[in-house]
């Protein structure tokens, strides 16, 4: 989740679904999005020097449906968070900002079952308080391509660690990630 969903929640989507390709169900969205627009330039640029394309995404703007069907939301930024919870009140023990996750992955147990990983997280924010701190991913809309590619690798280091606990290649059941942050 983001805000125009076409640099950060955009590259997280992206990046999701060339590394967790038929093992997660993605959606992304932006809180204030405008439908159809494609990934920004400089993002599908930074992508790329990845080895991930940007074919076939189109912004969209998040709805209630879809943080009802999430089972994990992730934001790029709390403004997000609190944007997503605004549409969906029910939703805090599910929804993070990325880096928030993915910090709080780290202390999670080595055996924390990937259908089970949303109420470990929870609980984890709960008990580590300390943990949370600056985790929102910078907007590089109106920035240089490197502040894209800089946008990108920080997405790209906090959806590494969440994958790494999730285990690649399971068959258990992954979470649902609904509209993953991007930005505008």
């Amino acid at each position: 989740m983001c805000t125009g969903n076409i640099c950060r929640s955009a590259a997280a989507d992206r990046l999701l679904h060339a590394w967790a390709a038929g093992s997660l169900d993605v959606r992304s969205a932006g809180v204030r999005a405008r439908d159809g627009w494609p990934v920004h330039p400089h993002t599908a640029a930074a992508l790329a020097r990845l080895g991930v394309g940007t074919d076939g995404f189109a912004s969209r703007r998040l709805s209630a449906a879809d943080a009802e069907w999430a089972d994990l939301i992730l934001t790029m930024t709390t403004d997000h968070r609190d944007a997503v919870l605004a549409v969906y009140p029910r939703g805090l023990r599910k929804v993070f900002t990325l880096r928030e996750a993915a910090a709080l992955s780290t202390v999670l147990p080595e055996d924390v079952e990937p259908a089970r990983l949303v109420t470990a997280l929870a609980e984890a924010r709960s008990l580590h308080r300390g943990l949370v701190g600056a985790y929102d991913v910078v907007d590089p809309i109106d920035g240089p391509p490197d502040l894209h590619a800089e946008v990108v690798g920080q997405i790209s280091a906090a959806l590494g660690t969440l994958l790494a606990v999730l285990g690649a290649g399971d068959a258990v059941r992954r979470p649902h990630l609904p509209p993953v942050p991007g930005a505008v």
